[in-house]
Formats: structure tokens, C-alpha cells, sequence
């Protein structure tokens, strides 16, 4: 019976100590997504990783970099499928011409920012996120010169409110 009670208090102190740290963990990146661009997309992007229940602002940083990451090679693919059935060769240019080199860009940016936030040159990270940003811009930019619809606008706004959340956490750094 001695035994029983010993198991059940340990049992209970180990539950209570697994659970607060959940909840202190949830406190931080609920913090942190409240001074970002999009708190909702921040805290579903961060929830939905595992990682960001074990640790602090700057792997919060790193994991929203990771996504952004990710979203580069997807906006890089649909770029491509686009131009290669494009029907209009103007918009087949702005993909091929422009938006392809500019997400190309935005591989090195986005490597060179890991490389940053690891070695904490935060100031640095943070720009190369924004030169991701300015990427996505100049594709965007590309139709608009043209006076063509850009079939990118809903994906590359999208892609713009990752950026703007994972500036916005490196920014937390620079404080």
C-alpha cells in the first residue's frame, strides 16, 4: 500500500511539473506572437511544431525562419509549374525572369539568415529576412509593371506574412 502512495505522489508531481512546463512553454510563444504581424498565423505555425515547446525566443526565431525556409522551395516550384504553362508570354517573363531568380535569391537569404541568428548577429538575421521579404516583392512588382494580374498575389501574400512574423520575433532579439 506504501508503495501505491509512493507511485501515485510521484506520478502526480511528475504530471504537474510535464504540464506547467507545457503551459509556460504555450505562455511564451502566445508573448511572442503578440508583438508580430499576424498573431494567429505565429501561434498556429509555432503550436504546430514540436520544437517550440522546448525552448526560448530566439529557437522561436529559428523555427519560424525553418518555415519560411520551406515556403521558399514551395513558392520556387509553383513559380516554375506556373511559367511552364503560362499562356501569356508576358506573365510567362515575370515568372522565368523575375520571380524564379528572386525566390533563388531569397535560398541564400534565408540560409544566410540561419547562419546569423546561430552565431547571433541578430541585426544581420533580421535583414536577411527582409531581403526575403523584398524578393517576394520584386515578383509581385514584376506584373505590376506589365499592368497584368499576378497569379502569385494569394501566395505571395501569404508567403509576405511569414516573413513579416519571423522579422518580427528576430526583432524581439534586437531588444
Amino acid at each position: 500500500m506504501a508503495k501505491n502512495v509512493v507511485f501515485s505522489i510521484v506520478f502526480v508531481l511528475a504530471s504537474i511539473s510535464f504540464f506547467s512546463q507545457g503551459n509556460a512553454d504555450m505562455s511564451l510563444i502566445e508573448n511572442v506572437c503578440k508583438k508580430t504581424f499576424d498573431y494567429k498565423l505565429c501561434v498556429s505555425s509555432l503550436k504546430s511544431n514540436p520544437r517550440s515547446f522546448n525552448t526560448d525566443v530566439k529557437g522561436l526565431a529559428r523555427i519560424m525562419i525553418d518555415v519560411t525556409q520551406s515556403k521558399i522551395e514551395v513558392m520556387i516550384r509553383v513559380v516554375q509549374q506556373l511559367g511552364k504553362n503560362a499562356s501569356d508570354l508576358r506573365e510567362r517573363e515575370c515568372l522565368d525572369n523575375v520571380c524564379y531568380p528572386e525566390y533563388g535569391r531569397s535560398r541564400s537569404d534565408i540560409k544566410q539568415a540561419i547562419e546569423d541568428l546561430q552565431s547571433n548577429s541578430f541585426r544581420e538575421a533580421y535583414t536577411d529576412v527582409h531581403y526575403v521579404y523584398s524578393n517576394e516583392e520584386e515578383c509581385e512588382n514584376s506584373f505590376a509593371e506589365l499592368e497584368i494580374k499576378s497569379p502569385m498575389t494569394t501566395i505571395n501574400t501569404h508567403f509576405a506574412a511569414f516573413c513579416k512574423i519571423t522579422e518580427d520575433i528576430i526583432g524581439i532579439l534586437l531588444k
